[in-house]
């Protein structure tokens, strides 16, 4: 009986172990975790704003301009080495072939007038003299892209303002701060006092038959140089007739003065370009440009344009915008020898061509509408009596 007894009080006792092995057991929920202590983002891209809807417009311009692939440039501007030079870096940087036509101001505006009436328009882009440029504009050949331009958003980079000519549409954007003065020859020069040191040296006896200018009727710079320093009263009419009878020597091209006076044809330049000779100076010849106490002329030249019609429209954009970039003006400047336009690139000019001007006499839009007019009217010509 005892027996029975104890085996019953052990079944008892066991009962509630086998009930709870037998019972599906319930996971204990996890206590929630502290959260960690926010820490200062150290991310190099915190602080970066989120792209704006202007910027996806502009990468969509330049994978456009990627997949045209090519532009044609027509410029009196980017001619030998300065062309290799800066289509080569624009293709190393977008991928984007540069085509570049030179020739003058005056052929360029003719040529695109008739592209356009045949619907056959060849340029994206123009450089050259500012007053070529304005003609172009007039003509209705050429478009603003300043607010399009990702470049123009920052305006504390300009050394002056770069729609200087066209402050109103700005359609033609100024590639360079430049000086219109008289260059000379050094090694022409009998002693350092033959160096002139205002306009009216340039009637002594000494000077004629030595000086260039280029041919009012071949270009408008002529024009474009004087007004200015008329408009200031630093010369006349009378000055320019008695000028002429110096025995000027005409040229095609500010290019061909330069090579003229780096080799001593001639010993001066009246209209030397910084722009232009500085490259020359900075090549070893003996030239070097003179400030004139009375005045000399600064302007923005040369001028670019994104050509109305172009082909290739975002590629044109894209090269606009980057040749006035720091790294397009680096290319610019360092292969032409001119002065950049913007503040964050090295002046590349040597002494010889580097002006601290006594009096800057700036190149206004009104100077150019007259020049442009004198131009049309064989105003020197008639001035000369030719």
């Amino acid at each position: 009986m005892k027996r029975i007894t104890y085996t019953l009080l052990t079944i008892v006792m066991l009962f509630p172990l086998l009930f709870a092995a037998c019972t599906p057991q319930s996971t204990p929920a996890p206590t929630p975790a502290k959260p960690a202590p926010t820490q200062p983002s150290t991310s190099p891209t915190s602080n970066i704003s989120p792209p704006t809807s202007q910027d996806a417009a502009w990468a969509k311009v330049i994978e456009a301009a990627k997949k045209e692939g090519t532009l044609t440039i027509y410029s009196f501007n980017l001619v030998g080495d300065v062309g290799i030079t800066v289509s080569k870096a624009f293709k190393e940087r977008y991928g984007i072939n540069v085509d570049i036509i030179t020739g003058r101001g005056g052929e360029f505006v003719e040529r695109m007038k008739t592209e356009r009436r045949m619907k056959n328009v060849v340029a994206d882009v123009n450089d050259g003299s500012t007053t070529f440029a304005i003609t172009m504009k007039a003509e209705g050949l050429t478009v603003s892209v300043a607010d399009e331009l990702p470049v123009f958003k920052d305006q504390s980079v300009w050394l002056t303002n770069v729609f200087g000519n066209d402050p109103k549409d700005k359609h033609l954007v100024g590639l360079s701060l430049n000086y219109w003065s008289p260059w000379v020859n050094t090694k022409m020069l009998a002693t350092p006092a033959d160096m002139p040191q205002e306009w009216r040296d340039l009637l002594k006896p000494q000077w004629k038959g030595k000086m260039i200018l280029t041919d009012p009727t071949t270009s408008a710079g002529p024009q474009q140089f004087f007004v200015p320093l008329m408009r200031e009263k630093v010369i006349d009419e009378e000055y320019l007739k008695a000028l002429y009878k110096q025995d000027i020597i005409l040229s095609t091209s500010l290019q061909e003065e330069g090579r003229m006076l780096a080799r001593g044809e001639r010993s001066m330049s009246i209209r030397g370009s910084i722009a232009t000779l500085a490259k020359i100076a900075q090549e070893g010849a003996p030239i070097k440009a003179i400030d004139m106490k009375d005045g000399i002329v600064q302007l923005i030249s040369p001028v670019a344009a994104v050509i109305v019609g172009s082909p290739h429209p975002n590629a044109a954009r894209l090269f606009m915008d980057w040749f006035v970039s720091k790294e397009g003006q680096t290319a610019y400047t360092k292969s032409s020898g001119a002065p950049p336009i913007r503040k964050d690139v090295p002046d590349p000019t040597t002494e010889a061509a580097r002006l601290t001007p006594q009096r800057a006499i700036i190149q206004t839009v009104d100077d150019n509408n007259v020049a442009n007019q004198y131009y049309r009217e064989k105003w020197l010509d008639k001035l000369w009596g030719r």
